[in-house]
This record gives structure tokens, sequence and C-alpha cells, in this order.
């Protein structure tokens, strides 16, 4: 008997990053068509925090009340987006979590998740994206991972996994504070839906993470992106897709 609810076999979760203008224009439309929902990790910043945002981070979060009204999980992606990636660069000044230590990370977490839940009170919860994938402050023998911090706050927290359908997210032991996810950039349809097909056979979960469609520096493509919607639309009796935290709830109840 299959571990998800009747009649699925698998499930699907298709998260977007950073809160793109492409998300709104294209992604959101295109679902709401659909009938589908996802989740969209936002960093709730203000124009103070980052030059060309509105004013206030109300005003920034209350221009997304309609996609969550609509069913859509906002998610916590961090306010300033600290991450490393082993490289010097001029929008990392500040921002490089070799040098955060937990207690900073932990009071951005905590800000985020604030002005979410406050944003959004009819939510409930709330899942969490790692910035740039990585889970850990310091460096060398002084680094520390914030995964706990991320378990004590969230649902669920979405990592990254390799490009390999066979390892999508075993709903009966993976660790849902580091889950597994596709990055899709620059890939095409075909495989997204080879994928789909991976999780299906497997009866696991997988989670596609987009950033921009025909935009920023980690895109894919429309057609492509259309191409993996009408798949699952052609799949939707077996295959089961929701926002994260939603099936982390799902099966946070069933083990």
């Amino acid at each position: 008997m299959s571990f998800w609810p009747h009649p699925y076999q698998a499930a699907i979760s298709l998260t977007f990053d950073d809160g793109m203008d492409s998300h709104v224009n294209f992604a959101i439309p295109a679902m709401n068509a659909c009938g589908m929902r996802g989740t969209f990790y936002l960093n709730p910043r203000c124009g103070k925090e980052e030059p060309g945002r509105p004013e206030s981070w109300q005003e920034y979060l209350e221009a997304w009340l309609p996609v969550q009204q609509a069913g859509h999980e906002i998610g916590s992606h961090t306010i300033l987006h600290p991450c490393s990636l082993n490289i010097n660069a001029n929008w990392l000044e500040g921002m490089n979590h070799q040098y955060w230590t937990l207690e900073q990370m932990e009071a951005d977490i905590l800000e985020s998740k604030q002005r979410i839940d406050s944003a959004f009170p009819n939510q409930g919860l709330n899942s969490f994206a790692y910035p740039c994938y990585e889970s850990t402050v310091g460096k060398g023998i002084s680094k520390q991972s914030y995964i706990p911090i991320v378990a004590r706050n969230h649902i669920a927290g979405r990592a990254r996994g390799e490009l390999r359908g066979e390892l999508a997210n075993d709903p009966q032991y993976c660790d849902l504070h580091q889950l597994s996810s596709w990055a899709v950039e620059r890939q095409q349809g075909a495989l997204m839906v080879g994928l789909v097909e991976q999780a299906l056979a497997y009866e696991r979960w997988g989670i596609f993470t987009i950033h921009g469609i025909h935009e920023g520096h980690l895109p894919i493509g429309d057609t492509d992106f259309s191409e993996l919607l009408q798949h699952l639309e052609r799949r939707s009796s077996a295959v089961w897709v929701a926002p994260v935290m939603e099936i982390a709830a799902y099966i946070k109840s069933r083990t």
C-alpha cells in the first residue's frame, strides 16, 4: 500500500526562490490555471536592507498576499540571504556566512519568520530554503550547522540533491529539515518530466528548485516549465502536487 494519501503514489513540490518577477508574471498564473500550488521562498526585506525594495517589508509582503490566498505557500529564505559559495564577491560583503555566528543566523531566521507570520497569519506553517543550499556558519574547524535552528522554527527545510530521480526524498526516512531538491536551472522539460517519473517509480517526494523563468542567471525556459506542468496534469491521478509545508506536515503525521 502506498505511503501517500489515496490515490497518489508519489508527491512533487514546485519551489521558487527569491521572489522574482517571472514567478508573478508567468509561473503563478500558469500554476493557477492548472489548479496547482507551490512554495515561494522570499527574502522579506525593506528598502533600508536592499535599495530598490519598498520602504517597508510589510509593503513588500503585501504584494504576495493574493499568491498566498490562492493556496500557495510563502516560505522563508532568510532576510539577507547569507552564503559563501567559496568565492569573494562584492555582493557577499557582510553576508558571507563563513564570518557569521550561529547567533547572527538565528536572529536573521527568526526575524524572517516573524515577518512572514505577521503578513500571512492564516498560513499557520511555513518551510525554509537554505540560501545557496548551504546550512553552516563559520569555516574549517569552527564550522557549525544551523539545521537545528531551522528545525526548531520551521516544519521543513529544503536543501539540494543531485539531478537523479532515485535520490528524491523517501517519505519514511527523510530528514524533513534537510530535504533534497533538484536544482533545475538550464534544464530541459524532458529531464524534468523524467524526474517526475522517477519519483513515481520509487514512490518518493520530488522537490524542484526553480529560480527565474527566462530571467536571471539561473533560468529555465518558459516552454520547459510548461512541459513540466502539462506532464503533472497528465499524471494528476497518481502524483500529489502540493507545497512543501503541506507534504511535510503529512509526512510528520505519519512517521
